[in-house]
């Protein structure tokens, strides 16, 4: 009974005292604030990495109360009010370290290039995937065709905070993706262009190319179980000089005596060496692109290549991932996705599109597909596919599907209410723990994380138009921020 009494005359002291202090005194007690310019996003203890535009010499000024102390770039740690300039050139970074009753991880700031295009962010939440990896590669513009945008690669942390980044020298990347644990890939947009593999120091590790194709930048290259990867060619056939090579569209609404592209799938294996290679030819019949043949036909045309020759873009495979015995594509041109017997190259099934005999039954029917992109497999084995839902007046939608017994089973749909249409490319990529990471291409100048209720968690807007034609979302334990923060300080030393 004493305790208690004791107890209650402590709390009432205490309340006694609160009730003494001035208005507002609690609400103004000194907090730590770290500002500059250009700083992005605001300082806050919990976030890691930040970015300055550098043109000159980057002030900073803190305000540390006591008990809390500040270091700047290397500088002994204080309290107090000061100011710091920090002299950086782009892709070069200083770090904050703060010291209160412990010191806390190192923060970074890094410096952008005057040409980066900083998007904005909207984080909601927490995110499901620690980083995205990306290229804001492509601009919306007149017509039919998207525009080259810009020519960096980047990875982005969960803040929407770019860690990591390289201008290519060469054109604007496509298909940035991780590659292991400390490498990255990624084609480029442009005519039978390879694809580079990089170490995070920004060195090429190795080029990539088809064999007797002309490469395809769709898809930069698609790892193996066997630690070998997939790459996407083409193939024009040589019309009209051989005239055996020329195919009449006329019956689809396209021009006879035409050239086309055939597309070609090949497997290399861990020293590089062509192992396997698969062709649309002979496999896939011209009529099973009929919808898009008006399209490409008409308002798009043919293709001009490197060595003067138009050909016709029929069948437009633009992803593809290993499967067992077998692989798996999508294709824009053909409404579907499909999967290929490795041994014999014949089709094993058909998801969408025109009927064919190997066309799979679907339940529920999710409705016609239009101009997908971006299948992929899941460690469950089930598959993703973004259909961009091309001219058919509604927005672009991810599926997951299993298949089984001839028939697919479409077992979730998520859809990004934001995005009204969307004429191209894209990626959908489910995370452990039910989020998906999408950009809708044309459909919109963003990339975002969603629930699977199609909720956002985080939104990033790009600016100027540009879009990105696909996102590679990291889930966590795969990268470390170490790594890529070495990478960049051995890009850009001090």
């Amino acid at each position: 009974m004493k305790n208690r009494t004791r107890i209650g005359s402590l709390l009432l002291a205490f309340a006694a005292l609160l009730a003494a202090l001035p208005a507002g005194a609690l609400a103004s007690s000194p907090k730590l604030s770290i500002r500059a310019s250009t700083l992005t996003p605001a300082y806050s203890l919990s976030i890691s990495d930040y970015t300055v535009r550098c043109d000159s010499a980057v002030a900073v000024s803190v305000s540390a109360p006591s008990g809390t102390k500040v270091g700047l770039d290397g500088a002994v740690a204080r309290s107090g009010q000061f100011t710091r300039d920090i002299a950086l050139a782009p892709g070069q970074a200083f770090r904050i370290r703060v010291v209160a009753g412990t010191t806390r991880p190192a923060q970074t700031v890094r410096c952008l290039p005057s040409d980066f295009p900083l998007w904005q962010v909207e984080k909601r939440s927490s995110t499901k995937a620690s980083w995205y990896m990306f290229s804001p590669d492509l601009r919306l513009g007149g017509g039919n065709m998207p525009l080259v945008g810009e020519p960096y690669a980047v990875v982005a942390n969960g803040d929407g905070v770019p860690v990591w980044w390289l201008r290519d020298p060469n054109a604007a990347p496509m298909d940035v993706k991780l590659v292991g644990s400390k490498q990255i890939a990624w084609s480029l947009f442009g005519y039978n262009t390879p694809t580079y593999i990089r170490n995070l120091d920004g060195a090429v590790a190795r080029k990539l190319r088809p064999v007797d194709a002309i490469a395809d930048f769709h898809e930069a290259m698609a790892p193996t179980a066997d630690g070998g990867y997939l790459l996407l060619g083409e193939v024009p056939r040589d019309c009209p000089a051989v005239q055996a090579e020329c195919v009449d569209l006329s019956p689809w609404g396209g021009p006879p005596n035409s050239s086309i592209l055939d597309n070609v799938i090949q497997k290399f294996d861990r020293k590089g060496r062509l192992v396997w290679s698969w062709s649309t030819r002979g496999h896939i019949a011209v009529s099973e692109s009929a919808r898009w043949i008006p399209h490409w036909s008409g308002a798009v045309g043919p293709r001009l290549f490197g060595n003067g020759q138009l050909a016709y873009d029929v069948f437009h495979i633009n992803s593809v991932a290993d499967n067992g015995d077998g692989v798996v594509f999508s294709a824009r041109h053909l409404d579907a996705a499909y999967r290929i017997i490795k041994s014999s190259g014949k089709v094993d099934w058909k998801f969408g599109g025109t009927p064919r005999a190997q066309s799979l039954k679907t339940k529920p029917d999710p409705g016609r597909f239009s101009g997908p992109h971006d299948l992929s497999v899941l460690k469950d084995g089930t598959m993703t596919l973004l259909d961009n839902s091309s001219f058919l007046g509604r927005g672009p939608r991810a599926l997951r599907f299993s298949v089984g017994s001839r028939t697919a089973r479409v077992v979730e749909t998520v859809a990004d209410s934001r995005v009204v249409a969307s004429l191209c490319c894209g990626s959908a990529q489910r995370m452990p723990g039910g989020n998906w990471v999408m950009t809708s291409g044309s459909g919109s100048n963003w990339v975002t994380e969603l629930t699977a209720s199609g909720r956002p968690v985080l939104t990033l807007t790009m600016p100027n138009g540009l879009f990105t034609y696909r996102v590679d979302a990291i889930e966590p334990g795969r990268l470390s921020a170490a790594a890529l923060r070495a990478g960049m300080d051995a890009q850009a030393p001090r």
